[in-house]
Order: structure tokens, then sequence, then C-alpha cells
């Protein structure tokens, strides 16, 4: 029995910019500061695809405690809609679910470069990108030109989500 596929089909994904580094006197203890920004576009003459930009930084919170990790990643990718999704909902439910598979991604290589670094690894928290995709799409307010840019997310370094299951 073949699988049945999900109505929203990632086409490509790349990393276009991969930076980690780790602060000799940073500690996993501190609390870092999570700021994803995303960009979009619907691809030309089609009405299901789109381009897709997303960039995570990663810094500390506090300049005086520094997080044990910098890092910044950003990741390209297409995705595709069955044409049988809602029009109405179709873009929303593109972005939201394109953009959380980069961030998918991004956090698992992101895990994988720090398993094998100083302070070991670092697992991104889950996030949601429903409410940057509602803000980025608000007609009129915002520019096509300009990324969206959530709040910074400072993470408790203790949430299970970050770390989870380092003893250092």
């Amino acid at each position: 029995m073949s699988p049945i596929l999900s109505p929203l089909q990632m086409k490509d994904h790349r990393f276009t910019n991969l930076r980690v580094k780790s602060i000799e006197f940073g500690s996993t203890a501190a609390k870092p500061s999570l700021r994803p920004t995303i960009w979009f576009e619907p691809v030309a003459e089609t009405t299901n695809q789109w381009k897709l930009i997303l960039t995570v930084v990663i810094a500390s919170a506090d300049a005086t405690k520094p997080f044990a990790y910098e890092a910044e990643v950003q990741l390209q990718g297409l995705v595709e809609a069955l044409e049988a999704l809602p029009e109405e909902r179709r873009q929303q439910i593109a972005l939201v679910n394109g953009f959380s598979i980069l961030y998918s991604a991004a956090r698992e290589m992101l895990l994988n470069i720090t398993a094998r670094s100083a302070h070991g690894p670092m697992a991104l928290p889950t996030i949601s990108f429903v409410e940057m995709v509602k803000q980025k799409t608000k007609p009129a307010e915002k520019s096509a030109e300009q990324p969206a840019k959530a709040e910074p997310t400072h993470v408790e370094p203790t949430a299970p989500a970050l770390n989870k299951g380092v003893s250092r």
C-alpha cells in the first residue's frame, strides 16, 4: 500500500547560511535569545507554489551571562500546495507548514553540529509560525520587500526542548 501524500509538498530546501560559534565562557544555564525571521513570495504564474526564506538567530539574552552558542541559520525552500486545498486557506497552510518544515531542518542541523561541540547538543524549542504569517500577510500594512520578524523569544535553558538529556 502506498503512503498518502500530504496536500503540502516541500519541493526543495537548501541551507544558504550556517554559522555556529561555541562561546568559550558561555553556559547552557544562561538564557538564549531566539529570533526567527520569515520572507516569502508566490512563484510567478502559479497559484499553489511559494518561495520561502527562514532565518534563525540564536544569541545571548544577557551579554553579561553569555549563552553557550551563537548561531545563524538561513534556509530557502519551495513549497507546493495541492490545488484541492481551499483557495482562501491555501497560502496560510503553505506558509505556516512550509516554515515549520524549514525550522525542523534548521533544528536538526543545529542539534547535529552542537552534539560534537564544546558545550554539547542544543535543541531548538518548537515554535509556531501562525502569528508571524498572519502579520506578514496583512494587506497593505507591510511591504512585500520587508521580512516579517518575530519578537525575540527567550528560551529557558532548563526547558525540556533545550539541551534535553545533556549532562555537563
